[in-house]
């Protein structure tokens, strides 16, 4: 039986997501996923498999933060991707999970760093 109180928590994720979402209005798709890189709440068009993207995010993320270790620069916070078409952002939540959010060419990059700053802090003391 599906446990009601994850039912919540996914209500109370979605609310957060939507609030941030709607300060950046250029944000395409969001997925919340473990640091094992299986997914817990997202938001994604058709046509992209949630399941792949987390386990790829959580690889990229993984390698990024022992790059980092690696290289004495201390604890990663975030990767931002551009590309042709877009931005992507990955951003920590706390111990436990990574927040991706996927934005159009034409976002301002600081608005979407704001929007997985401020996403990521209310999620936290969720998880």
């Amino acid at each position: 039986m599906f446990d009601p109180g994850f039912e919540e928590l996914q209500g109370k994720l979605r609310e957060i997501m939507e609030e941030a979402t709607s300060l950046a209005t250029g944000v395409r798709a969001w997925l919340l996923l473990s640091k094992e890189g299986l997914p817990i709440a997202s938001a994604v068009p058709d046509g992209l498999e949630e399941a792949e993207i987390a386990a790829m995010s959580a690889s990229i993320l993984g390698v990024a933060d022992l790059a980092a270790e690696r290289m004495e620069q201390g604890t990663l916070e975030e990767i931002l991707i551009t590309n042709k078409n877009g931005l992507i952002i990955m951003k920590g939540v706390g111990e436990k999970a990574i927040l991706v959010l996927a934005a159009r060419k034409d976002m301002k990059t600081g608005l979407l760093v704001y929007a997985a700053k401020t996403a990521t802090e209310k999620i936290a003391p969720l998880l």
